[in-house]
């Protein structure tokens, strides 16, 4: 596994634009402040990685288990040169997480595609998931936190970290799966965007009391 430190430009939203700069390599930087490139600028053909793959011979596909309209990806994924776009319909056995598709339908779509496509046809798969899309303060009969920070009440906290343990079982199934296929495989992820206050807030205050704690009763190496 390879890892590494990334930051995407926007916070708690907008997540087309971390889509973008991902797909075009192009940066944010030079667009007006508040722009969204997918609804205001693409009316036509943009180079992209998925564009330069379809020419290397890849089937390329965008999925987002979520309404077609959204930030007008119906009509901006085939112009950045996604051939086949699956959105919310297109998930027949879906299941949700409080009321987003979960990340296993998402992920188990991805699985589908593999083994309905051409055999020894490479194929190239964008997927933006949807499951853990804030806020993180509503209750939901369909889900009930299980992670909890100790010694530090919040419930957006506890439910951000207990959606992440589903996201990364979900996650580890995905990469079982093509850990057993011959054929070679890049499973590529990354946050869209950074997460907001109700989320962050509680982190810093949580790693600054367990610092805390940590200095006053060190533990020896």
């Amino acid at each position: 596994t390879i890892t590494g430190n990334l930051t995407v430009s926007v916070c708690g939203g907008n997540t087309a634009n971390t889509e973008y700069e991902f797909l075009t390599g192009n940066t944010m930087d030079f667009f007006p402040v508040g722009s969204i490139p997918y609804q205001q600028y693409i009316t036509g053909a943009v180079p992209s990685l998925a564009s330069q793959l379809q020419e290397m011979g890849y089937e390329t596909y965008g999925m987002h288990p979520y309404n077609a309209s959204g930030w007008k990806r119906d009509e901006v994924y085939p112009l950045l040169g996604l051939e086949n776009n699956y959105f919310l319909g297109d998930f027949k056995s879906r299941y949700y997480i409080r009321k987003y598709v979960s990340d296993e339908t998402a992920y188990d779509k991805i699985i589908e595609t593999f083994e309905e496509k051409e055999n020894g046809r490479p194929m190239f798969v964008f997927e933006v998931t949807m499951q853990n899309h804030g806020g993180y303060t509503d209750e939901y009969e369909n889900f009930t936190s299980d992670i909890y920070a100790e010694e530090f009440e919040s419930p957006a906290l506890n439910q951000y970290l207990s959606l992440m343990k589903i996201s990364d079982q979900a996650l580890q199934d995905l990469i079982y799966y093509f850990t057993y296929e011959d054929e070679k495989t890049i499973i590529l992820f990354f946050g869209d965007h950074q997460p907001n206050d109700s989320v962050v807030r509680p982190i810093l205050q949580w790693v600054h009391i367990y610092l805390m704690r940590t200095q006053e009763n060190p533990v020896s190496q």
